[in-house]
């Protein structure tokens, strides 16, 4: 694609959906520069400005397949820095209440799995080795001015020495998308809607090193009844030959302190698997902790218009409940999505425009589907704060349907598979065969 777009683009901020959102305007715009406000390390390690990248992260294969296709060479380069491949579900043990483990079946579709510091230092050097993209760190956007024709982006550096760039378009890849809201409320424009599903999950990691342990398992996922408990786990592969293990509890007052209270919440889980699979483990150097307080949707695509140049994206639209594992891949296919409409609206006679009014008005799609699969599970626990989706016990209906079908049926299985993945739209459950499938298990008691 030729540039057409303009001189410069502004992407504020440096985590997988600015740095994704940066190799996606690459050959649109002159120059591409990104304003980070952390230091960014010249490794695989955390960052002040990522708090929970000490947790498990999953790069779903939708998102690994979106970033492959902007950044070439992306998936191998993860796989060359030590990155697990996991096959879905044949690598997966998923055990649920209501009908036990889900079939270790070949779905076709792979993943790789690596700590959120190795996915991104691996994506940041694959930006940052595009010739016309910038990277500036200690760089702490203050304020995106109002301005007539092009947008005015005030940043100042851990010296606090303060300077202001202009730009044809401004990406808030920021998280809170507090520039973006600051201009808004400078305007004196409608602030947008936001749906927010209140979780109060907390969560904790051990780092363990599986030496001398087999199974016929990569990933281990053990779901609670949330009508008796809000504990979930979670062991997933990651480099250098590690675990990640991890124990959730939604509307938790307490959490494990020392490696035995961990273990004794391991043990507490519907299945004893994961407890199992680390009691004998070298205990970890030191137990990291994390809470998320809520899902959070800020409905920018449903305002009349946005100041001309500006386009919020990633947890700046929206954020996830980690635990679900989707915000590193939405925030990929976010990316894909613009690049798509890129190449799309270059003719048009105004196509900054024409790009905020097509990425706007196809996003919430693409929102959708995840912030459903995910705030639907929420709800399932009482102390779940919020306003019910529509339509929630038929959903919750069609679920229980869903699994009892997943574990008769190889054919809804992949089919689930690639839902959950976010390779393929959710309405795939609903073309004819699958949901005939489905419909055929909707009657029958649990398994």
């Amino acid at each position: 694609m030729s540039r057409h777009f303009g001189q410069r683009a502004i992407v504020i901020g440096a985590g997988i959906g600015g740095l994704s959102a940066a190799g996606a305007l690459s050959s649109a715009f002159k120059e591409v520069v990104i304003l980070e406000r952390d230091a960014l390390p010249d490794s695989a390690v955390s960052r002040a400005g990522v708090p929970q990248d000490r947790h498990p992260h999953l790069l779903l294969a939708g998102g690994l397949q979106a970033l492959d296709s902007i950044f070439p060479g992306f998936e191998q380069d993860l796989a060359n820095a030590g990155a697990v491949p996991v096959d879905v579900f044949k690598d997966v043990r998923y055990e649920r209440p209501d009908v036990g483990v889900l079939p270790q079946r070949d779905c076709g579709t792979s993943l790789l799995c690596a700590s959120r510091p190795q996915i991104e230092y691996t994506l940041r050097r694959k930006v940052v080795a595009i010739a016309n993209v910038t990277l500036r760190s200690h760089s702490r956007v203050t304020e995106i001015a109002p301005a007539a024709i092009r947008p005015l982006v005030r940043f100042e550096s851990d010296a606090g020495e303060v300077d202001a760039i202009e730009a044809d378009l401004v990406v808030d890849a920021s998280g809170r998308g507090a520039p973006t809201l600051g201009l808004l409320g400078a305007l004196g424009w409608e602030q947008p809607h936001e749906t927010v599903v209140g979780v109060d999950i907390s969560y904790t990691t051990a780092v363990l090193r599986p030496e001398g342990t087999s199974s016929n398992w990569k990933n281990l996922v053990t779901l609670p009844d949330p009508s008796i408990s809000a504990k979930a786990g979670l062991i997933i592969p990651l480099e250098g030959g590690r675990w990640f293990a991890s124990i959730s509890d939604h509307g938790a007052t307490d959490r494990p302190k020392t490696w035995e209270e961990f273990l004794a919440a391991a043990n507490q889980l519907n299945t004893p698997e994961i407890y199992n699979a680390i009691c004998r483990l070298s205990p970890p150097d030191d137990l990291r902790h994390f809470v998320f307080d809520a899902s959070r949707w800020r409905h920018f695509e449903r305002l009349e218009r946005l100041p001309r140049g500006i386009l919020p994206v990633a947890d700046s639209l929206c954020r996830f409940n980690p635990v679900y594992g989707q915000g590193m891949t939405v925030a990929a296919r976010e990316a894909k999505l613009l690049r798509e409409i890129l190449d799309r609206v270059a003719g048009e006679a105004d196509p900054i425009e024409a790009l905020q009014a097509a990425f706007m008005s196809e996003v919430g799609a693409l929102l959708q589907a995840p912030w459903n699969i995910g705030v639907n599970a929420d709800f399932a626990y009482p102390t779940t704060r919020g306003e019910r989706p529509e339509r929630y016990e038929e959903s919750r209906q069609f679920e229980a349907a869903l699994f009892r079908a997943i574990v008769a049926d190889p054919v809804v299985q992949r089919a689930f598979s690639d839902v959950l993945q976010l390779m393929q739209p959710f309405e795939l459950l609903n073309e004819p065969d699958i949901r005939q499938r489905i419909e055929a298990h909707a009657l029958m008691p649990n398994a």
